[in-house]
């Protein structure tokens, strides 16, 4: 039943908006404009903000359905759900529509913390901004972002600290995987 919604999950991900969106709206595939990247930045900059934010909403939804689905089929493990949210990450950075290729996961890497830890997604919103303001790349920035999560997720989910711990290292080994160039240019700046 797991390998089941693992799959769900997969091909629930692999549906990428970008690409349908900028492909109904110009008639251009998404790769091959702007970044290159079928993801909603490179849709808001390249078909407009209100695109782009659709495929934001569209890309974090497709991170929540299948843990809803598998939850409503009687999966209440966390950990269980959060592989099941990891395997739509997967779908949408390796999308078996496009040939394998696909976003950088992190509207969809949302939609599995906002299913699953709805009280923290404010602050993941708020630091992923901060970071993007200050620098992406810094190991020094990511590490102090994580660090303030893991702290308040200690104060909002003390009594559930553990299992969410563990579904957030998941999600950062899941981003680690999906983005290993991101790594490497984050590794070079140290």
């Amino acid at each position: 039943m797991i390998i089941i919604f693992l799959i769900i999950g997969y091909l629930v991900g692999s549906i990428s908006f970008a690409y349908l969106f900028t492909y109904f709206l110009t008639g251009k595939d998404i790769r091959e404009i702007g970044t290159k990247n079928p993801g909603a930045a490179n849709v808001a900059r390249n078909v407009g903000k209100i695109w782009g934010l659709l495929v934001w909403l569209g890309d974090t939804i497709k991170g929540i359905i299948p843990m809803v689905i598998a939850k409503n089929c009687g999966i209440e493990n966390i950990i269980l759900l959060t592989l099941i949210g990891c395997s739509a990450i997967l779908g949408h950075c390796y999308s078996i529509f496009l040939k394998f290729k696909g976003g950088k996961g992190a509207a969809t890497s949302g939609g599995v913390i906002l299913y699953l830890m709805p009280f923290l997604f404010p602050l993941v919103i708020i630091l992923w901004f901060i970071s993007q303001k200050i620098n992406p790349r810094s190991p020094k920035v990511l590490i102090s972002c994580v660090f303030i999560y893991f702290i308040f997720l200690f104060i909002v989910y003390h009594e559930k600290f553990f299992p969410f711990f563990i579904s957030t290292l998941l999600l950062i080994l899941t981003g680690a995987l999906v983005n290993k160039d991101v790594l490497k240019e984050i590794r070079s700046k140290k």
